[in-house]
């Protein structure tokens, strides 16, 4: 018997948490487990996913494969959640399916278009075709120059999305937080999931509103980002109905 659990979180906040984990809470679990003749297995992507694997884009594809693993492996349970008050990274689509990428390429103007078009390549190979986001090589393998255009990136998709009209279930790759996708595969669309998961969300108060508190908080422009907050506290209340 094998109790593989994947721990959710977002990264800069909750570090202090998830090293407690490891250091103090998974080698009991492990002890407890072999004392009945089972296995338990963390699993915990912050730390596991290579920089190869970043630097492919394959980031986010490689954390929901692992979680349809732990789903699979052990029914229940297979997923905990540590929440603070940043809403995190929102990761750019790996993949759109060519027939969904056409639909936004009406709504996709200028440069803006003409960089979506250069950082997303057809594979007509693929059944259906999609449209693969490109590996960062060259100068983009320097964080300092990759995030400023994924987040171009990333508002053009969106908005070309919202402007296509597309369904909520189709959106959710252009908007949510990485974080936010883990639990929505991990719990929010999990059967009986108030049974078996549990979510640990922390509220910091009195966190100062400057760049200073960029570990805590999401920023835009140095200033705390409302869109990000507001994703994050109807998260917390989707996850409060569902556990």
């Amino acid at each position: 018997r094998t109790f593989r659990v994947f721990v959710s979180s977002t990264f800069s906040d909750l570090k202090e948490e998830r090293n407690a984990l490891q250091a103090q809470v998974f080698p009991e679990l492990r002890r407890l487990c072999e004392q009945h003749g089972a296995r338990f297995q963390p699993i915990d992507l912050r730390w596991g996913v290579s920089e190869e694997a970043g630097l492919d884009q394959q980031a986010m594809k490689i954390c929901l494969a692992e979680i349809r693993r732990c789903q699979a492996v052990s029914p229940r349970p297979n997923f905990i959640i540590l929440l603070g008050n940043r809403y995190g990274w929102r990761p750019l689509p790996a993949g759109i399916a060519a027939e969904e990428f056409e639909r936004l390429q009406p709504h996709l103007a200028g440069e803006a278009r003409r960089q979506v078009e250069d950082w997303y390549a057809l594979d007509a190979n693929a059944l259906p075709a999609v449209y693969y986001l490109r590996a960062r090589t060259g100068e983009w393998i320097d964080p300092a120059a990759w995030y400023p255009l994924e987040a171009k990136l990333h508002a053009a998709l969106e908005a070309a999305a919202l402007a296509a009209g597309l369904a909520e279930a189709d959106l959710v790759k252009y908007h949510a937080s990485a974080t936010e996708q883990e639990i929505i595969h991990g719990a929010i669309e999990t059967m009986d999931a108030g049974e078996h998961i549990f979510c640990f969300s922390r509220e910091t108060a009195g966190i100062p509103a400057t760049a200073a508190a960029g570990d805590f908080l999401d920023l835009a422009g140095g200033v705390p980002d409302a869109s990000a907050q507001a994703a994050l506290q109807d998260l917390k209340t989707r996850l409060r109905r569902v556990l």
